[in-house]
Order: structure tokens, then sequence, then C-alpha cells
């Protein structure tokens, strides 16, 4: 649904969707969906009829983006990372310039971390074109959230080819960030050195630990493990949750982390079900390996197939995948 209606705000085109979530033990649109909607509707001056949480049609016709600087309460925990991965590419592929303001769940379960954010998907998409920067004010956890964010998101000229389809070099820079809020510091202290002590039996060394006490309004933390290396675009992180000791938040981010830095993938596979939609707008051919295929990748470039002709397929290459995207056709 994000995909369908991001696409629809970047190049003009009215979109009419039935049948939504039709499937789920919960039909419909969820609060996440939802507020997603309002929100680029808000920002392009939309036609929008069916976005209510529960419907299962949903009516969407773009306008333009008429102001420079939109702000948006989410409520409560909402994802603020996972709004951000609709709002940011529609508003960049639009050739638009917007400051946008969120208040919501900054690292909350189910939705990628805002360290992921700024550190693995900024950098990815600036390569493709889409460039934007983005700072956390307060964190938000979950259930309370109150978090606070910014994202300043940058005109997207052209979308850039993506040709990755070799396993990564060596010579890669491991980094961590383990945060907490309303909570003792040694609990990111603990989470980090948990993610470093999963990490270091398979070789791999940090770099780069960063270990902070962030300003939130209820109890929480976070940890990311990333490669920062040339063309190489991996993140694993995860969530603390009440009687889940932090040793548990270190370990599980390390081995999200590995889970994909094992397979020798570009990107990892989150990071994949993100960009391979926006390099179906290239006029070049794309390919990048990734560790393995999600549902999520294969229905997102089904619905940018749709808008854009460009055709994809996926080829086994020994514990990876690699995506490879034609260009889209001339209309």
């Amino acid at each position: 649904m994000r995909t369908a209606v991001y696409f629809s705000m970047a190049l003009g085109v009215p979109i009419h969707v039935t049948k939504i979530r039709a499937g789920r033990r919960v039909p419909g649109l969820r609060p996440q969906h939802s507020a997603t909607i309002k929100i680029l509707g808000q920002i392009c001056s939309a036609e929008v009829a069916g976005a209510e949480v529960g419907s299962t049609e949903l009516s969407f016709s773009p306008g333009d983006v008429k102001t420079a600087r939109g702000s948006f309460d989410l409520g409560t925990a909402a994802s603020i990372p996972l709004v951000l991965q609709a709002v940011i590419p529609a508003v960049s592929l639009m050739g638009s310039q917007y400051e946008v303001e969120l208040v919501g769940g900054t690292d909350v379960p189910w939705s990628p971390t805002s360290d992921y954010l700024e550190r693995v998907v900024a950098p990815a998409m600036r390569a493709v074109g889409i460039a934007f920067s983005f700072r956390v004010e307060r964190r938000g956890y979950y259930p309370n959230g109150g978090g606070r964010a910014i994202a300043r998101i940058e005109p997207c000229e052209r979308v850039e080819r993506v040709q990755m389809p070799s396993k990564r070099a060596g010579g890669g820079r491991v980094c961590l960030a383990s945060r907490c809020g309303r909570l003792p510091v040694s609990v990111a202290e603990r989470q980090a050195k948990a993610a470093v002590s999963a990490l270091r039996p398979l070789g791999v060394e940090v770099v780069k630990s960063e270990v902070s006490l962030e300003d939130s309004v209820s109890p929480g933390s976070s940890v990311l493990v990333s490669e920062d290396g040339d063309g190489c675009w991996l993140g694993g992180d995860s969530i603390g949750a009440r009687g889940k000791p932090a040793e548990a938040v270190g370990k599980e981010a390390a081995e999200n982390f590995l889970a994909a830095f094992a397979t020798g993938a570009r990107a990892d596979a989150h990071l994949a079900d993100m960009l391979g939609p926006v390099m179906c707008l290239s006029e070049s051919p794309s390919s990048i390996l990734v560790p393995f295929v999600t549902e999520h990748l294969r229905t997102s470039l089904s619905v940018a197939k749709q808008f854009t002709s460009a055709d994809f397929g996926f080829e086994p290459r020994g514990d990876a995948s690699l995506l490879s995207i034609s260009p889209r056709a001339a209309k």
C-alpha cells in the first residue's frame, strides 16, 4: 500500500485500490497505514477517500507539494521510521524539497530503528539519488511514544542505477550504536558489550562504538550493528522490552547483522525491500546481491511494475540472491 501511494505521488497517477489486506486476520488498513496515507495526502494536497483504519478500499489522487515544511503527530508509539519509508521517496521523487517533523515512536517493535534509518537507509538512498538528513530530537519508545524526529528531504533529479552483483569485499567498517532512555546507562553499555561478544567469534571487530543515554518520555532501548563500507549497506538492529535482558538485545542485533553479513550480500533484506521499488524508476539496469528475497520485496516490485513496466528477477548466488531490475519501458 505504501509503495502504491508513493508511486502515485512520484508519477502523478491517481490510484484506486480494493481488497486491501483482504487475506489478513484483521483486513483493511491498520493505524500505521492510515497515518502514512493521510500524511502523504496532506503533503501533496491529494484527494483521498477511504484512508480510515479498517478501510478495504482506497482512492488517492495526488496534487502538488505547496509548502516546504509539515509537522505531524502520529499518536502514541506509531513508527516514525515506517512512515518515513514512504514519505522520503515520495517527496524526493516528486522533485520537491521538504522538511517534515514527526512525533511518535522512534525505536519500536516491528519497525527499523531510527539509527538504521540514519546509518543504513540514508547512505543507500543517497547512492540512488534520494538524499535526506535525519535527526532524533527525543527518543520515543513503546508504548508511550512521544519521540520527536526531523527529516529534511532533497529533490531527486534522477534515479541512479545500482550495480552490485558480486559479493562484498573485505575492509568494511563495522559500527555499533547502543541507546537507552529513562534507564541506567549501564543498560546501553551491557547491550553493546553483548553485541561485541557475539560478533568477535566470527572475526567481526567493531571499529566504532557509540553508547548513549537518551532523552525520552518512557523507558526503552535499542542497538544497531552496521557496516560502513564502500558500496555496502548492512544493518542489524534490536529493540529492548520489559523483561528482556540487555544482553539478549545486544546479541539479537549482532545475530541479525551476521545473518546478512555471512552471505556476502551488499544490502540486507530489509533495505532491499526499500531500494527495490525505487530502482524500478532508473533508466538503466540495476542489480544487487541480497541475503534472501522477502515476500514484501516480491509484492512491492510487482506493484512497482504496474506503474513503470520495469521487469525484475531473482537468481540464487550461493547463500545469497541476486536481484536484477531492467529499465522501465518508454511511454
